[in-house]
């Protein structure tokens, strides 16, 4: 259960300062799922990043240093060496090697969900000295792009191997992160303290002693612990509201591009929506134009395809399905269903004002063509359950999407190729050509990445004439903080917020 009116009651009711200067607070509309770094998935990505560091970070298109202070690869691209830090303590107190890189990988390898697959072209890993080694690959990936992953890639204790699944359960971390994990009440608050004994510190950074998270379900309130100094940072809040807050001091708004976007998948194996013509209709049905001129504004801009125009490798395809509804009561038309067999639903992320206008927009433009649509809001992690099996999946269903590493093989991998048990791929999509391009894209990216995006411009065209899915938008981030907070980087390889970079002014 999520607690709407939480911050209000955890907060002192103060309304010209927070509690603390030295605690950030940030509230969030959802919470951790998985703590396991090697399968966490999604908004884990928020803590983790402050807790764990990759080998290497991905900046301004550049690859640099992290818990890799320099690295070099073979000719073929199949063997690569890393030189490593030293002298870094995990937060349990256990020190920071090659032995631990062997472990990590070798661990995430052996799981089939979530970010697993950014390793499945590692062959071996063998250790040079304490802190060198030397990763070999069977097939050329770019090694450097996947160890700046933001899920996935993270640097964990070797004493993982000794903590019980129920002990993951329950909340349990140990990186090398400038912040280690104090807390956590599920559905509720996560606690981050200060590591002081953190290999890569900085005078010049705020390093903010505690950060606590909050789930706050509703938006409004989110907003409002804003305005009332009862947080320094929010997330997902809708425009409207922001636009209505300007008046106020402490509120400070900002935009940056993302590698982020916002998309509709439409179930390719539950009637109505197996019917190409049918996913066709829903297609021409969805006004883009609406999107960005009344319900996005400076949250987006219109896709160019079904990945963001602005990631690495992007070409546009052919064409998207535009909007048309005599093209789409043609559609219907040529479906040859029975009216009696036309209903069709769609679940959206209720938290999202954005989702939730689109879907209106759906309803009464389906509604002219003569589809009924059941709209069907909820938190994403119950849409999420209900779309993982067939026999509860709705025919739509709204996602969002961020690269585990900047790559258009991300969106493909996990959401349109050939899944069983279905995980992210909850338009049910098979098409083993599609597949199989995929592979050869992914695999080319390193040796030869004029290839893989030619074939990248071929896969979003194909999945657009099997109508998979309908882009909605590109998104740019949203930033609403107060505006005492300083220090933001804005980076789109990572849908996070660095905490150690953030100062509050006096």
């Amino acid at each position: 259960m999520f607690f709407i009116f939480l911050g209000f009651l955890f907060f002192s009711c103060s309304n010209d300062k927070v509690k603390s200067d030295t605690t950030f607070y940030f509230v969030t509309y959802d919470d951790v799922k998985d703590w396991d770094p090697a399968t966490a998935f999604s908004l884990e990505v928020v803590p983790m990043s402050n807790i764990y560091e990759p080998l290497l970070w991905y900046k301004d298109s550049k690859i640099i240093p992290g818990l890799a202070k320099s690295h070099t690869k073979s000719k073929d691209g199949l063997s690569w060496v890393f030189n490593l830090q030293e002298n870094v303590l995990f937060h349990d107190g256990s020190t920071f090697d090659a032995q631990t890189v062997k472990f990590v990988i070798n661990r995430n390898k052996t799981f089939t969900k979530g970010p697993s697959y950014i390793w499945s072209s590692v062959e071996t890993i063998e250790v040079l000295d304490k802190y060198k080694v030397q990763i070999n690959l069977n097939d050329p990936v770019p090694l450097d792009l996947i160890l700046s992953s933001q899920y996935g890639a993270w640097m964990y204790s070797t004493k993982f191997n000794e903590i019980l699944i129920d002990s993951l359960r329950k909340g349990f971390a140990s990186g090398t992160g400038p912040y280690y994990l104090k807390d956590w009440t599920q559905s509720t608050s996560i606690t981050l303290e200060r590591f002081d004994n953190y290999w890569n510190y900085s005078a010049e950074k705020g390093y903010f002693k505690k950060v606590k998270i909050e789930v706050v379900s509703e938006a409004s309130t989110r907003i409002q612990m804003i305005k009332s100094n009862l947080a320094d940072f929010a997330t997902l809040i809708p425009s409207q509201l922001v636009n209505n807050s300007s008046k106020y001091s402490n509120f400070q708004v900002s935009f940056q591009p993302s590698w982020v976007n916002h998309f509709y998948l439409l179930n390719t194996k539950k009637p109505p929506t197996d019917n190409l013509y049918i996913r066709k209709a829903i297609a021409s049905s969805f006004n883009r134009e609406v999107l960005d001129k009344y319900i996005y504004g400076e949250l987006g801009s219109l896709p160019k395809g079904i990945i963001p125009s602005s990631l690495p490798l992007f070409s546009a395809p052919d064409s998207l399905i535009p909007f048309d509804l005599k093209k789409a009561k043609l559609y219907k038309k040529k479906s040859l269903l029975k009216e009696e067999d036309l209903e069709i639903d769609l679940s959206y992320v209720s938290s999202s004002e954005e989702y939730r206008l689109t879907s209106l927009m759906l309803l009464d433009n389906l509604q002219e063509v003569g589809f009924p649509l059941k709209i069907k809001p909820g938190l994403w992690t119950s849409n999420w359950d209900k779309a993982k099996n067939i026999n509860t999946a709705p025919n739509i269903i709204s996602m969002a999407w961020w690269p585990t590493y900047p790559t258009p093989s991300d969106w493909f991998i996990s959401l349109f190729k050939t899944q069983s048990p279905t995980i992210f791929n909850l338009s049910y999509y098979s098409n083993p050509s599609v597949d199989s391009l995929i592979n050869v894209a992914q695999n080319n990216e390193s040796i030869n990445p004029r290839k893989s995006k030619d074939i990248y411009k071929i896969i979003q065209q194909r999945l657009i004439n099997d109508c998979a899915v309908i882009p909605a938008m590109d998104l740019n981030i949203q930033s609403v903080y107060n505006s005492k907070i300083i220090g933001f980087e804005p980076n789109p390889a990572y849908s996070t917020l660095f905490f150690y970079n953030l100062k509050r002014k006096k």
